[in-house]
């Protein structure tokens, strides 16, 4: 990427490269202008007569006029051109000025902020954030300042609209490797910091993901053809994992979004280490989409999907990463959760671990929300271990588990009315305005994830059962493992699946891939469970039944509580 990048629907800006010290600075810039050239193409095309004096003038004279609007009052501007002194012309030429600002705003704006490897942190964020708001205002006051004298009018409600960056990035080198073929790969484009102005609001070409990841039998890298300067890198923990997510820069939104979902590691965390993991977002080359390799030599798992506009979902950024995760813990011996874990702690003091198991659309997400809820008689606290994948592992004698996320991706329609609307200013909205609209929302911290927590009672989540309700518990091994092995749920659209469907263990993410050592792990751990008198059993959501989408998981929660409560 040069100095800045602009297509349909994204703007990036490198503020190291480009001053934006004041207005004039902003209407000089090659990006204004590109912008303001796209914006008449646009008002062209409309053919509304009444903006062709406009659409006639080209960019250097549009940017002039701006220019002297600054300075001059509008009765001054307008001798230098005779048509701005008709009223339906000056009308015409403010209705166009909204029309640019509302044309910018709809962009996703993102800054670029070049760091040394020897800046601190700490100052490095604060001059992150002071552009970040220094050049919003200087848009508003660009913005106030020039369509308040074109409507010669002061504006008496002001909104303070975040009219710059909606992200700002800092960037370093890491040169974490001199081996082939990893040195295809970007290295100086690492982030180490981002500030957000929420709500965030994501709007993508896709709204569901399709179809497995699939192993590949060689290093896609080999033979892939990367631009190092398309790519900026998210270094997080996915789990204990440390990962390099490199994302091609037209899926921006993604990597700003991936803070809010995985712990960002520190530069110092990351500096100059190999990765666990690695996920390359936006290749060229169709043929490696949605595959992904484990490259023994090196001790990397990597997975890669395309550019194509069907992948323009943050389903493919988060399910690829976790199922890389997956299929290393499997690889350890560990057996992946799909499924929602979380500490309760009652209020007759008992504290338990909980966890449901399910797939996409079950229920187990809005049954912990509805927790809070229907429980406030009988709940102190209910802390999110795990939204949405964990690890099952042994610490000694007993079956443990932790997560790998710091947040939650959940349907927005499944959510208690108004609940996510109570987190706004915390929460990335994706898609708010299609169905399976989504939302993150920050579920837990980091180091508590990762703790070493006692699984004290485990759940299938069945989304689709209409004559049961509540909570079963089985006494029988074999018929429970039967249960948990189908993965049976009825889609609700938060994939391209639809009516009843079958997903070994409820996890396609690894799982499904490597059925045969994931079996192994299965028995190990459920019969671990029963040897330990842990109970095991089926919640019944409904989820997916009309009419019960938020009253089934309500139902479900009171019925656990109660289960909680009156057991012995």
């Amino acid at each position: 990427m040069k100095d800045y990048f602009l297509d349909n629907t994204s703007f990036i800006i490198q503020f190291n490269r480009i001053p934006c010290n004041s207005e004039a600075n902003i209407l000089n810039s090659k990006p204004f202008q590109m912008i303001l050239r796209r914006y008449i193409y646009e008002v062209k095309a409309l053919g509304d007569k009444a903006y062709t004096w406009i659409t006639k003038l080209n960019t250097k004279e549009l940017v002039a006029l701006y220019k002297a609007l600054l300075v001059f009052d509008y009765d001054e501007v307008h001798q230098s051109l005779d048509l701005l002194k008709d009223e339906a012309a000056r009308y015409a030429f403010y209705m166009f000025t909204e029309g640019l600002y509302d044309y910018w705003r709809k962009l996703e704006r993102y800054g670029f902020f070049s760091r040394s490897r020897l800046d601190d942190d700490q100052n490095i964020n604060q001059r992150l954030t002071e552009s970040n708001d220094h050049f919003s205002n200087l848009v508003l006051k660009l913005y106030r300042t020039v369509s308040q004298k074109i409507i010669n009018k002061n504006y008496l409600l002001l909104r303070q609209l975040p009219a710059g960056t909606q992200a700002n990035l800092s960037l370093v080198s890491n040169p974490w490797t001199f081996d082939t073929p990893y040195t295809k790969l970007t290295d100086t484009r690492f982030v180490t910091s981002i500030v957000i102005r929420p709500p965030l609001m994501i709007y993508s070409k896709a709204n569901t993901r399709t179809g497995l990841f699939t192993p590949a039998d060689e290093n896609p890298l080999e033979k892939l053809e990367l631009n190092k300067n398309d790519f900026v890198v998210a270094a997080i923990k996915v789990g204990p994992y440390l990962t390099y997510a490199y994302i091609h820069h037209k899926f921006l939104k993604y990597a700003v979004t991936l803070g809010s979902l995985f712990e960002l590691a520190s530069f110092d965390e990351y500096k100059d280490k190999k990765p666990d993991l690695i996920y390359v977002y936006g290749i060229s080359d169709n043929a490696y989409d949605g595959k992904y390799f484990y490259d023994e030599k090196n001790d990397i798992y990597s997975g890669y999907v395309s550019l194509d506009d069907k992948n323009d979902y943050f389903g493919y950024v988060k399910k690829m990463l976790l199922t890389l995760h997956n299929v290393k813990m499997i690889r350890e011996n560990k057996l992946p959760i799909h499924g929602a874990m979380f500490r309760l702690t009652l209020k007759n003091g008992d504290t338990k671990n909980i966890c449901i198991i399910g797939d996409s659309g079950a229920g187990k997400s809005e049954t912990i929300e509805s927790m809070r809820l229907v429980g406030e008689k009988f709940i102190n606290n209910i802390e999110i271990i795990y939204d949405d994948m964990g690890t099952f592992d042994m610490l000694g004698n007993e079956v443990i588990s932790y997560g790998t996320e710091i947040g939650a991706f959940v349907r927005l329609d499944d959510l208690d009315q108004g609940y996510a609307y109570k987190q706004i200013d915390r929460a990335v909205f994706l898609n708010p305005n299609k169905t399976n609209a989504r939302v993150v929302l920050p579920a837990s911290d980091y180091q508590f994830v990762m703790m070493k927590h006692k699984v004290d009672l485990l759940l299938y989540a069945n989304n689709y059962d209409e004559d049961h309700e509540g909570i079963k518990v089985y006494d029988n091994l074999d018929e429970v493992l039967e249960i948990f092995q189908k993965g049976e749920r009825k889609a609700k659209g938060t994939t391209s699946e639809v009516g009843m469907t079958k997903t070994y263990f409820a996890n396609p993410f690894g799982p499904v891939q490597h059925e045969k050592e994931n079996q192994v792990l299965l028995e190990k751990y459920f019969k671990k469970l029963y040897d330990n008198q842990i109970p095991v059993g089926v919640i019944y959501t409904k989820l997916a039944l009309d009419g019960f989408e938020q009253k089934g998981p309500k139902l479900a929660a009171e019925e656990l509580i109660k289960f909680l409560t009156q057991k012995k």
